[in-house]
């Protein structure tokens, strides 16, 4: 390929001119990569339903160990290699490992806009919500940016060297995997979604409100639509989001709480005034009726306390649910709520919301608990939930972060000072070799 044919930033381009691109080119491709990589690792679950989503359409099914796997090596993948090209580091290996990420990534966006399959790709999990056709648009211009590196990144020098660019991939590594493996088997460590830590788990309504005043979306095969609460889709179409009409539209997605007759009972089955455990079951299927042991103690834990603990569930039939109730021995109260909704508000297969006064104090996937921890003997004092189980995850990910960003200014000063110290043996060396002459 002719210097000229890239003129005034290509290989023939002024030196100064040549590195600014560069490092222009290598911030903004790495930042996209960081912060997509980021909105995975810290949300790994979404990531994973995300691929289930797009396996489901395919009519691939694969098994959940299989895509957590897979998720958790493309989110870290994502992220490290966009911290290697933000700071210049492996400067061929990271452009064309790129090139070859974005040889799939590209036509499977395009396919994307085009189909319609799902409503958005997932690119930036729930951190960024993109269309599809911009997230196609953002591509080619990721490709063609790193189709430019591959001819000239490796002429302009990086932020390290090359004996110490391992420790930064190492590093970058791990700090991805912390947070996936954290945020899978917790929850995770920043939440984009509906119902974070701290608001109200329901809105405000009027007494006299009916499910007239809301319209409701629903998907089926990458095509949303909007329908009336008199003429809801079949079984066949996916609950997505439900919205408040006259002039009350929000982003944020309602939680609906129904029971055996399909009754709305939202106001009556979550509690606003005291302590509260919800149990949340996304998909039915993947119930375990290992932890039923685990939600008897919670309940008679928060029971003893004055509080209640009740359990939303999503299952694809009436049977399925009666079966459930029958295997798990419920004593507490179990109702149904749509499988999406429930994702966004807690993260895992089976999992526990702590509501006091009706707002989120914690989540947990129940997994991460202890049933030591929540059990007490007759006579004893009960434990209190709020504060047991309420894990500084936002500090975890402060930590993390700063461990991250500690080790490359560490590694960068090291660096800086082996480099000086090399200046200034030569500089000696000069000297000494000037007196010899004299």
């Amino acid at each position: 390929m002719k210097a000229s044919t890239f003129g005034l930033f290509g290989t023939g381009a002024h030196p100064t001119v040549r590195k600014w691109a560069v490092w222009l080119l290598r911030l903004s491709i790495g930042s996209l990569f960081i912060a997509s990589g980021f909105a995975k690792t810290i949300d790994i679950w979404g990531f994973v339903f995300k691929i289930e989503e797009y396996l489901s359409v395919w009519e691939m099914p694969e098994p959940r160990s299989l895509v957590l796997t897979v998720a958790i090596a493309l989110a870290g993948a994502e992220l490290v290699l966009g911290l290697m090209l933000a700071t210049g580091s492996y400067r061929r290996c990271a452009v064309w490992l790129m090139i070859a990420f974005m040889t799939v990534m590209l036509p499977l966006t395009a396919y994307i806009w085009i189909k319609n399959p799902v409503s958005d790709c997932g690119c930036f999990g729930d951190m960024i919500i993109l269309s599809n056709s911009a997230t196609f648009w953002k591509n080619v211009l990721i490709t063609a940016g790193l189709l430019y590196l591959a001819l000239t990144n490796d002429k302009v020098k990086g932020l390290y060297h090359a004996y110490s660019q391992w420790i930064l991939a190492v590093g970058a590594a791990l700090y991805a995997g912390a947070l996936s493996l954290t945020g899978y088997s917790i929850q995770p460590l920043l939440d984009f979604r509906s119902f974070p830590v701290g608001i109200p788990v329901i809105t405000d309504s009027d007494d006299d409100e009916e499910d007239d005043t809301f319209e409701f979306i629903y998907e089926k095969e990458g095509h949303e639509q909007t329908f009336t609460a008199d003429a809801l889709p079949d079984s066949t179409w996916t609950f997505v989001d439900r919205r408040r009409l006259s002039g009350h539209d929000s982003d944020r997605t309602e939680l609906v709480v129904y029971d055996e007759s399909g009754e709305n009972v939202t106001d009556e089955a979550i509690a606003t005034e005291g302590s509260q455990i919800i149990i949340v079951v996304p998909q039915g299927e993947r119930a375990d009726v290992s932890y039923t042991y685990l939600i008897n103690e919670l309940q008679r834990t928060i029971e003893q306390q004055g509080g209640s603990l009740i359990e939303l569930a999503s299952f694809s039939s009436d049977d399925e649910m009666s079966a459930w109730k029958d295997l798990s021995m419920a004593t507490y109260p179990i109702y149904s709520a749509e499988s999406t909704v429930l994702k966004e508000l807690s993260r895992g297969d089976m999992s526990a919301v702590m509501l006091v006064d009706g707002h989120i104090r914690w989540k947990r996937t129940l997994g991460s608990i202890d049933t030591e921890q929540v059990a007490f003997r007759s006579g004893q004092q009960a434990p209190d939930l709020s504060r047991l189980l309420n894990l500084p995850l936002h500090k975890w990910l402060l930590y993390l972060t700063l461990g991250l960003a500690g080790l490359y200014i560490i590694v960068y000063a090291i660096d800086r000072s082996t480099l000086l110290i090399k200046l200034i043996e030569k500089k000696r060396a000069l000297k000494q070799k000037h007196k010899d002459k004299k």
